[in-house]
């Protein structure tokens, strides 16, 4: 996880929050919205990590009346 994604996505949660300038809020808050972000990027790489060992390869059926068919799994 890099310092800048974290500061980005920290920003961007403060932003939702509050109408004053990042800069000016007091450090306490901005270390708050740091340890969001910490733990929003590293539930959404765990998130990706399990979406992506769970994908299939989609199996393709003989053509049916000239045309091809794609089985997801289900």
């Amino acid at each position: 996880m890099k310092p800048d994604h974290v500061e980005l996505v920290a920003q961007a949660f403060y932003a939702a929050e509050y109408s004053g300038d990042w800069d000016d809020a007091p450090e306490i808050l901005q270390q708050q919205f740091r340890d969001l972000a910490r733990t929003a990027i590293t539930l959404l790489h765990q998130q990706i990590s399990h979406c992506r060992s769970s994908l299939t390869p989609a199996k393709i059926s003989e053509p049916t009346h000239g045309k091809e068919t794609v089985q997801l799994p289900s």
